[in-house]
Formats: C-alpha cells, sequence, structure tokens
C-alpha cells in the first residue's frame, strides 16, 4: 500500500526523493548512526515499505527541519516503534517534573538506548523568553533554612560537586564521569528538589541544580549524544528561569549555541547567541559577553559573514579589556580559540594560527580537552596550508595526551585526522604519525 501521508509531505516540502534521502543521512548522522540513503530507498517507502526503527523519527526531524513547523512520525505515514515507557513527550522540558523523567529515562539502560538514537531537535533551539522583572543584582545570600530542611549547606553541596566534576570533565573527559554525576541527580538532588525549600534558598537551590544540569548537558555534547544533551540543556533553562538567575540562562544559551555550531546549524547558533546577547545587556560580566561573542563569530565566519564575524571578535576583545577576575586567564584562552577558528573559516591562515598559538599559551594545565582540540586545529591551519611535517609535530602534542582523554568528540577529532594523512603515507614523517596513531588505536 503506497504512503500518500509521505508522498504529500514531499509536495509540500518542494522536496526531491533524493534530498530527503540526503537529509535523513544528515540527521542520522547527528545522532551517530551512518546511513547512506538515495532516492531509489525513499521510492520504497512511498511504494510501502516501512524503514526500520528509529529511521522514522529521522524522517519526521527532516521534514521538521525543511517545513518549519513539528512533523511527527505519524504524519510521515509511519509509525513510532520506541517502546512507550520510554517515550518522553517532545516538548517535555519544563520544571522538575520533567527533569525527574528525564532521569529515570536516562539510568535506565533501556530508556538510554532511546535517548541515545533520537535526532537533536532543531526546533528546540528557540530560546524561552525571560521574564523581565526578573534581576540577578536583587538576589540575597541564601541565610537560614527552609521549614523543610533544605539550607545553604545543600545549595553548597551541589555548587562544590559540579566544580569538581567540571575540572574532572576538562581533564579527563566526559566518559569518565557522566554516569556517576546523573546518578547523583537521583539521590541527594531529587530530595532537595522534593522538599520544595522556599524564598531565596529555593532561588539558590534551583540555580545551583540548573548549573549542574548545564553541565551533564555539555558532557552528554561531548560523548556526541546531542538529543540527551539537548534534554538536560533545556530542563537547565526552565530551572534558571524559575530561579530567575540571568547569568546562568545565558550561560546555558552559550553551550546550546556551540553545540548548534558544531552540528552545522550556524544560523541556529547565531540565534541562540543574539537572544542571550539581547539578555546579558548589563546584568553578565564581561566575560560572558565576550565568550557569546566570539560563539557567534565562528558561526558567522561559517556562513561567511566575514564583517560581521571580525565586528563580533573585536567587541569581544573590547569586553576582555574591562575584564578583571580569577577566571580571565581562561576566558582570554577561549576567546583566542575562538579567534582562531574564526580567522581559519575566514582563510586567514597566519591569524589563525597566531590566535591558536596564544589559546595554548593562556591555556591552564588541567583544562586538557581544550588544549588538545586547541592543538589539532592549529595543526589543521598548518597542514592546510601545506606544512606536512609541521602539521604531524603540532599533531604529536594531542597524540601525547590521547591515552588520558575519554571523550567521544576527541576520539572522532583522531579519526578525522587519520583520514587526513593517509593520503600522504608517502612522506616519512607522516608514515611515522600514522603509525603512532594506529598504535594508540590498538591500545
Amino acid at each position: 500500500m503506497s504512503n500518500e501521508s509521505l508522498r504529500n509531505l514531499l509536495k509540500e516540502a518542494k522536496c526531491t526523493n533524493h534530498n530527503l534521502a540526503l537529509a535523513v543521512n544528515r540527521v542520522a548522522a547527528e545522532s551517530g548512526m551512518t546511513l547512506r540513503y538515495d532516492r531509489t530507498t525513499v521510492s520504497h517507502w512511498l511504494g510501502g515499505s516501512r524503514p526500520r526503527h528509529p529511521v522514522p523519527v529521522f524522517i519526521a526531524e527532516a521534514f521538521t527541519r525543511r517545513l518549519g513547523r513539528p512533523i511527527t512520525v505519524a504524519a510521515t505515514g509511519f509509525s513510532d516503534e520506541t517502546a512507550s515507557e520510554f517515550q518522553l513527550p517532545p516538548d517535555d522540558s519544563a520544571g522538575i517534573p520533567a527533569l525527574l523523567r528525564l532521569v529515570a529515562a536516562d539510568l535506565d539502560p533501556g530508556g538510554r538506548a532511546v535517548l541515545y538514537e533520537l535526532p537533536y531537535r532543531v526546533d528546540w533551539a528557540v530560546p524561552p523568553a525571560w521574564p523581565p522583572h526578573h534581576r540577578t543584582a536583587t538576589r540575597t545570600p541564601a541565610r537560614g533554612s527552609s521549614p523543610f530542611g533544605v539550607g545553604p549547606d545543600a545549595v553548597e553541596a551541589v555548587r562544590t560537586t559540579t566544580a569538581a566534576f567540571s575540572v574532572a570533565d576538562k581533564a579527563f573527559g566526559s566518559g569518565r564521569g557522566l554516569s556517576a554525576l546523573t546518578a547523583y541527580l537521583t539521590t541527594d538532588i531529587t530530595a532537595w528538589l522534593a522538599a520544595e525549600a522556599v524564598g531565596q534558598i529555593r532561588c539558590d537551590l534551583l540555580s545551583a541544580v540548573a548549573s549542574l544540569l548545564r553541565l551533564i548537558g555539555a558532557m552528554s555534547f561531548d560523548s556526541l549524544r546531542h538529543h540527551l544533551a539537548q534534554r538536560y540543556y533545556q530542563c537547565a533553562l526552565h530551572l534558571s528561569l524559575e530561579a530567575g538567575d540571568l547569568r546562568e540562562h545565558v550561560a546555558i544559551l552559550r553551550d546550546m549555541s556551540a553545540q548548534a555550531r558544531f552540528l552545522g546549524h550556524h544560523r541556529l547558533a547565531i540565534h541562540l547567541t543574539e537572544a542571550a546577547l539581547g539578555y546579558a545587556s548589563t546584568s553578565v560580566t564581561p566575560e560572558a559577553r565576550a565568550a557569546l561573542l566570539g560563539e557567534a563569530a565562528i558561526a558567522h565566519a561559517a556562513l561567511d559573514h566575514r564583517r560581521t564575524a571580525l565586528a563580533c571578535l573585536a567587541k569581544a576583545e573590547l569586553c576582555l579589556g574591562h575584564a578583571d577576575s580569577a577566571e580571565a586567564s581562561a576566558v582570554r584562552a577561549d576567546l583566542a580559540y575562538r579567534t582562531g577558528r574564526t580567522l581559519a573559516l575566514l582563510r586567514d591562515s597566519a591569524g589563525a594560527e597566531a590566535a591558536l598559538r596564544r589559546s595554548l599559551r593562556h591555556r591552564t594545565t588541567p583544562e586538557r580537552r581544550s588544549r588538545m582540540l586547541t592543538t589539532h586545529h592549529l595543526a589543521e591551519v598548518q597542514f592546510g596550508s601545506g606544512r606536512l611535517e609541521q602539521a604531524c609535530a603540532t599533531w604529536q602534542g594531542f597524540l601525547d595526551e590521547y591515552p588520558h582523554m575519554n571523550s567521544a568528540r576527541v576520539n572522532r577529532v583522531f579519526q578525522t585526522m587519520r583520514g587526513r594523512l593517509l593520503p600522504h603515507h608517502k612522506n616519512i614523517v607522516v608514515a611515522k604519525t600514522i603509525d603512532r596513531l594506529d598504535g594508540l588505536a590498538a591500545g
């Protein structure tokens, strides 16, 4: 029986069979699945064949992106075979009950498998409006305890745990702590949230939990679990809204922008940074504004918006001229990295190389993953300029630290590096680098 629902969507989207196949392949790739569909595959679907799970979800997402409105699996003429007990509502992101449902699914092996295979949702890259009556400047330190026993110690415990896991994540990658941090949500965190603290204690607790959720989102992103990362980012956004914590809200939008940019959704990345910059006009630090402007610069450069990208970098540098904090060195390293990425996209190899080297000088020792990624991009610039042997020498720094890193994002870079070098294997220096890559992969 032919699939008329799918045929009607193709007609509405003005989409060919070939273009739909490519779009589905791309959505699947973002979920870590390699598909090689072509126009004949779509012809089979139109004729009544049913793709295996979870491909119908990818098809629905492809049409959502094409049409600019949510398309369900049912609307494509297929059925969603995801086990019903692990299905979360697509917009289930608001408030503590949504967080509890997400954590329960994430900690169940079956639920986690479902979350891992679902696609990145472009329609979720829409920041909620910030309530104008919230003002972070009026927030006061927590004092005393709520009537239910949740006091400043609980808030401090969440912040201390988040800080410790953040340090470990930067040094060793998300693979070494993500499961433990998620499990922490089901113990103390859920108990404290259920206690219904009131007043300033509640605001501080929600703010601290939002920061922890942002870290889990970032670690899920580092694990290339993009749908899962989105779920945690959405929960974090809503808790930051409820807490009235604009600074945390802006930080979450920045991380969401970085994820969208990583996946090639550059316009979405710009939209998120622009929203955050609009909120951040007076209430966030110069360092936070510089980070947002740096993210925007990379996304604009990827779209070949040269003047806008350079203007963003200039504004970011101006922000750091007024920065005076204990984190200034790390922020300068981050901005230099973003400057290098921007200039590389704008084909300014010399400027990109100088910026990436500057980033490495500012980068502190514990931030191993950032240092490795910066080193890789520096080698990429050198490689793209035809300096193969210099690039290989730079990549050695990446390889020196690779055994200590448990990060799917870094692993992808590792594979990319090998693919770049293989066509030049007759060069002795390149051949030795490939041998070292193979040794590390085998070990």
